[in-house]
């Protein structure tokens, strides 16, 4: 694993903790929009922790201009072939 995945990980550890510890720390007089952020951010600290720094790159992906190419090669292929499973 190399230093950068790593630091994601601990990137997500520390929101997944943050947002555990803040969920904890609020009262029952706390509205329920403050719970649903705290889960929103420890749900997205589990999946830094997991995945690391393949979010960031399906992020970057995801906004960039070509977002669509590998599926327009996937169509064009199957168009020539003849079918959707070859």
């Amino acid at each position: 694993m190399t230093r950068r995945d790593l630091m994601w990980r601990g990137g997500g550890a520390a929101i997944f903790a943050l947002a555990c510890a803040a969920g904890l720390a609020k009262g029952p007089d706390a509205s329920a929009s403050m719970g649903l952020l705290c889960f929103a951010l420890a749900l997205f600290g589990a999946v830094l922790m997991v995945q690391g720094k393949r979010v960031s790159a399906a992020l970057r992906i995801e906004r960039g201009r070509h977002r669509r190419l590998p599926q327009a090669i996937h169509e064009r292929r199957c168009r020539r072939s003849g079918g959707p499973d070859r």
